[in-house]
């Protein structure tokens, strides 16, 4: 507990100097709690999975000066990063999490009282409960302490003040390992819940000039990525008396097109060489490629120079064969250069993550 705290005072003080800073953003800091369930989405976790997490957040938010990118977008969205505490009602077999996750959250109609938005955000968790095949072998759900929470979340805001907000929203959480470790069921679990904000300096919004300027630049889009990760660690069986870490490396190439101010669909395809699979096969003195292929295509959330993807691919080369024929990849990005992009994405067989990778695009972005 005396970590929490610890953590909690420098959440505090990192806020305190954003807005001592030169030209400060407008800053707010928050709370919330948080009352859900978990989706028991196999039949091998079912047992486990009549809980009901409950937890509180703390959150830093700032909503950055209007750069040329946001003035063309005609759109408001913070920046922010949450930490969260989420008890998930079963002490003996799930245990507790500590979130970290960075995010993005395009505001609507936020000069009014009532205002809306859409948060989206990838990052870190801390797991108190972790599989155990003596200890703890029904908690299928996680077996690394360290996972990847992703998050997809949508917000009412009501403005009390210049200072002063309330929220009530809804939030869909994920929590998995990456497949760095089996078994990695990884946990669904939507919560409600409700809180306040505080604007470290009164915030005062004014409506915004709806503009079609966005029409203006140019719509098509694209970027190619290289990845990267240290996918799985396979275990050590009988003939092979040490665990032998599997990378995963691979590239991707995609076109988009920016249908609206924030939106953007977008296709391509991606090759990744899976090093837990060439493991698996060599054991098995199997000389099947490791090799994969696949074509992809999903939604683009765009915001300046942050980016989160959610694209559902389908393989077209996978001899080694896979669990699922197709799949699905969240990834969040940030552009640092007008052409160049780093950011990490989640890969899933349905609800199994499978790979968390870290990525360096060259984008084509005007």
């Amino acid at each position: 507990m005396h970590r929490l705290f610890l953590l909690l005072f420098f959440f505090g003080h990192f806020a305190a100097a954003l807005s001592q800073a030169p030209e400060p953003p407008q800053i707010l800091l928050g709370a919330r709690a948080h009352y859900g369930f978990i989706i028991p989405h196999s039949e091998e976790i079912a047992d486990v999975s009549d809980s009901h997490p409950r937890g509180l957040e703390m959150n830093i938010q700032w909503i950055p000066r209007e750069s040329k990118q946001l003035k063309s977008q005609n759109i408001l969205a913070k920046r922010g990063v949450v930490l969260q505490y989420m008890n998930f009602d079963n002490p003996e077999v799930l245990g507790y999490s500590i979130n970290a996750v960075p995010y993005i959250e395009p505001l609507f109609w936020p000069h009014k009282r009532l205002s809306a938005s859409i948060q989206a955000g990838l990052g870190l968790a801390y797991l108190s409960n972790v599989y155990n095949a003596e200890s703890n072998p029904t908690n299928l759900f996680f077996s690394t302490q360290l996972s990847f929470p992703v998050m997809v979340n949508v917000y009412a805001n009501f403005r009390a003040t210049d200072q002063w907000y309330l929220s009530a929203g809804f939030n869909y959480n994920h929590i998995s390992n990456g497949g760095m470790k089996e078994p990695n069921k990884g946990m669904n679990y939507p919560t409600w819940n409700a809180g306040a904000s505080y604007a470290i300096r009164p915030i005062k919004l004014i409506k915004r000039t709806k503009s079609d300027d966005w029409k203006n630049d140019s719509r098509w889009y694209g970027y190619i990525q290289a990845s990267g990760t240290s996918k799985k660690v396979q275990p050590a069986p009988p003939d092979y008396p040490s665990p032998t870490p599997a990378w995963l490396w691979g590239g991707q190439a995609m076109v988009a097109w920016r249908f609206a101010r924030i939106s953007g669909v977008a296709m391509g395809t991606e090759w990744v060489y899976d090093g837990w699979t060439r493991t698996v096969l060599d054991r098995e003195n199997n000389s099947t490629s490791a090799t994969r292929g696949a074509i992809m295509a999903g939604y683009e959330l765009l915001a300046d120079r942050v980016r989160f993807s959610i694209h559902l691919g389908t393989y077209v080369y996978n001899p080694a064969g896979a669990p699922d024929p197709v799949y699905q990849r969240y990834g969040l990005f940030y552009r640092f250069t007008k052409h160049l992009e780093f950011g990490t994405t989640l890969k899933a067989h349905r609800h199994v993550a499978e790979v968390f990778d870290l990525r360096i695009s060259y984008h084509t972005w005007h």
